[in-house]
């Protein structure tokens, strides 16, 4: 699937996400442009598991849906 976080329509909620060293779940939460919140655990003083990361991420190499 596309890694462009842009294209919004693609993007959807249990979608998994790949990064270089971290792999995510796509929420089905979004932020005020419409990009995706990620599911994920980085380290163990993370705050929030369900974070708006993807604009922060220069690494994303994958974006996979089981159907």
């Amino acid at each position: 699937m596309t890694t462009n976080i842009y294209e919004i329509e693609d993007w959807q909620g249990g979608d998994i996400v790949v990064f270089q060293n971290h792999i995510g779940i796509v929420s089905d939460k979004r932020n005020k442009k419409g990009i995706s919140f990620v599911i994920h655990h980085s380290n163990p003083y993370q705050l929030f598991y369900e974070e708006d990361i993807l604009e922060r991420r220069n690494d994303l190499v994958g974006h996979y849906r089981i159907s």
